[in-house]
């Protein structure tokens, strides 16, 4: 066992995605410890990119011929990295709660992710669903932040619902097992489907016809939904079309010579198909509701917003897709830059905690 583990630990080291999910969760751990008065709590944010951190660390995990055994010890060692680097944190920096929670959410996203895999989920399913999870954990923890402050740590919370979900997982693991393959991957997909269509009409509904002074929760929901179904698909892909032997064959087929714009079959189509789709999913609620305003112009400059900030989105992940596959880079490596970004993007209440309240401020008032 340590032989193996000491090989698996010089292969990954060879991967870049290790070392940015080491790196993201330590420059986190930095940034909690700096940041002790944002809203949400450092230690709910630590929670929640601790999580997706993990998954970014783990890439594709399918279950591979070798067994159950090594499969378990390569996830754990893969999910170690972000563990690391909260370890890391917490010895330079400090950090307290923050780090501690941090690490938690890296030990909980990573059993999830690897569970579903293990389910006979594609990565990129398994990688979204995670993703879902640590985004309404978080929620969760903003929530009772601001309605317990003194009874109920939103942090705890969202630490619970995250170590939830993935003891649920485990312990349905023996259940539906004469339910094929086929059937778990297409039901995944139709229930991400299906959530983010019901988010993101819920979202319309409340917070921009409503409430219309909560539109800023609108914008985070709409791109977080986007984020977790989007860039999994992206990056990975679905289990195929990503894979060594399929680039090849897609090298050696026939180009159409009549100038059709019809993407052939392969990574190409699969991402733009992937952003495309989720972002048309996500942004049509809040386009309706700019339609629907008239003349109120604070529900419609708010709907707006929100529609071009998943547009920015979607070409921001296309651009980024499609670098990667210039450079070569793999799935593994694409979907962890990728998610580095976003966190960074996402940690905007730490990196300048008076920036975010102003920005939602105006989307609030619809300028």
């Amino acid at each position: 066992m340590p032989r193996r583990l000491l090989l698996l630990v010089r292969i990954d080291a060879r991967r870049p995605a290790a070392w940015l999910t080491l790196a993201g969760a330590a420059a986190m751990g930095m940034l909690s410890a700096a940041s002790p008065g944002a809203d949400p709590t450092p230690a709910v944010w630590a929670a929640v990119v601790g999580a997706v951190l993990a998954v970014a660390a783990l890439g594709d995990v399918t279950p591979q011929p070798s067994g159950a055994i090594c499969d378990t010890l390569w996830c754990a060692e893969r999910a170690a990295w972000p563990l690391g680097g909260w370890l890391v944190a917490a010895a330079c920096f400090g950090g307290g709660a923050a780090t501690a929670h941090g690490a938690v959410g890296s030990v909980a996203g990573g059993a999830l992710c690897a569970l579903l895999c293990r389910r006979g989920l594609l990565a990129a399913d398994a990688a979204s669903m995670t993703f879902v999870v640590a985004c309404c954990a978080g929620a969760a923890g903003w929530w009772a932040d601001a309605v317990w402050p003194e009874r109920m740590p939103g942090a705890v919370v969202t630490t619970a619902v995250l170590g939830g979900v993935a003891a649920a997982v485990w312990a349905l693991r023996g259940f539906r097992e004469l339910e094929t393959v086929a059937a778990v991957r297409s039901s995944a997909r139709h229930l991400l489907t299906a959530a983010a269509m019901m988010g993101a009409m819920a979202g319309m509904v409340g917070w921009l016809f409503l409430a219309a002074e909560h539109a800023s929760c609108d914008l985070v929901a709409s791109l977080a939904w986007f984020a977790a179904l989007a860039v999994p698909s992206a990056t990975l892909g679905d289990g195929v079309s990503h894979a060594a032997v399929w680039r090849r064959l897609e090298r050696a087929a026939p180009r159409c010579s009549r100038g059709r714009l019809r993407l052939p079959p392969g990574r190409t189509r699969d991402g733009l198909q992937a952003v495309v789709t989720t972002a048309a999913l996500v942004g049509w609620p809040p386009l309706v509701a700019a339609a629907l305003a008239g003349g109120d112009a604070a529900r419609s400059g708010a709907a707006w917003i929100v529609v071009v900030a998943v547009a920015a989105a979607a070409v921001f992940l296309l651009g980024a897709v499609a670098l990667g596959r210039l450079v070569g880079a793999t799935p593994d490596t694409q979907l962890a830059v990728v998610v580095v970004m976003c966190v960074a993007v996402a940690v905007t209440p730490l990196l300048a905690p008076g920036l975010a309240p102003v920005l939602l401020s105006c989307l609030g008032q619809g300028r």
